[in-house]
């Protein structure tokens, strides 16, 4: 499959290299484990994360759209984008739970519902931010719209981990810790 090669190390010792490149006992560097267990992760729930990017394809336009739709009726930026994500974040959890998790059976609101609304307060917070201070330097619908876009993009990777990990966890599979992996 791969060839080894020779390699010099910093003190002239001769090594020889292993299937990433490395010397030694074949360990790999973190860059190199990290890129690994991110294709392992990436191989065995593509479905899934395809399905997430399809609803986020779905939802952050429908956001989009409430917002522009707000700002265009002479809502104050802020409570435009307030009103836009609590609207757009009804779908985003239904759509999560049921298409891309397909968790069965009654919500929970302690456990699934409460953390959703609160990752979306998170990007609220984040985007009205952004939106506010965008304000202070322009009144352009389209600069409001790209950075309540710019947030919740920067959040989109950090909840699908605490969906997959925390919220919509399979309970009751017993091997599912041991299969997941850690990034």
């Amino acid at each position: 499959m791969h060839s080894n090669s020779t390699a010099h190390g910093p003190n002239g010792a001769v090594g020889q290299l292993g299937q990433f490149g490395s010397t030694g006992d074949g360990l790999r560097s973190a860059p190199m484990q990290l890129i690994t267990k991110a294709i392992a992760f990436v191989r065995r729930d593509f479905k899934k994360l395809l399905r997430f990017a399809i609803v986020s394809m779905f939802t952050v336009p429908l956001g989009s759209v409430l917002l522009w739709l707000f700002l265009r009726a002479d809502m104050r930026p802020t409570v435009a984008n307030l009103i836009a994500v609590t609207l757009s974040t009804i779908p985003n959890y239904l759509l999560n739970r049921y298409w891309v998790w397909n968790k069965r059976g009654p919500n929970s609101v302690s456990r699934e519902i409460a953390p959703f609304w609160a990752m979306a307060f998170l990007g609220l917070v984040l985007s009205t931010v952004l939106v506010w201070f965008t304000g202070l330097f322009t009144d352009r619908n389209i600069v409001f719209l790209a950075a309540n876009f710019c947030a919740f993009g920067f959040l989109w990777i950090f909840k699908f981990f605490v969906l997959e990990r925390v919220l919509f966890a399979s309970d009751s599979d017993p091997s599912a810790p041991s299969e997941k992996v850690n990034l």
